[in-house]
C-alpha cells in the first residue's frame, strides 16, 4: 500500500473507533514474506515472526 493509503486507512479505523496495530517494514514489499518471489525479505520476515507471535497471543486469548 502507498503510504497515504497507509494514513487514509489509519484515519478511517481512528474515526470509527476501532483498536488497531499498524506496523510496516521497511524496505519490504507486499509479499516479503514469500521466499519464492522476488519481494523476500530476510529481515522482514524474521521482524514478521518476532511480532507475529504476541498478535496472535493477544488476538486469541481467552477472557
Amino acid at each position: 500500500m502507498p503510504p497515504e493509503a497507509v494514513a487514509d486507512l489509519r484515519e478511517a479505523l481512528e474515526a470509527a473507533g476501532i483498536t488497531f496495530t499498524s506496523e510496516t517494514y521497511p524496505d519490504t514489499v507486499h509479499g516479503f514474506t514469500m521466499a519464492d518471489t522476488a519481494a523476500y525479505s530476510p529481515a522482514g520476515l524474521a521482524a514478521h515472526w518476532a511480532r507475529l507471535p504476541l498478535f496472535l497471543d493477544r488476538a486469541l486469548a481467552t477472557t
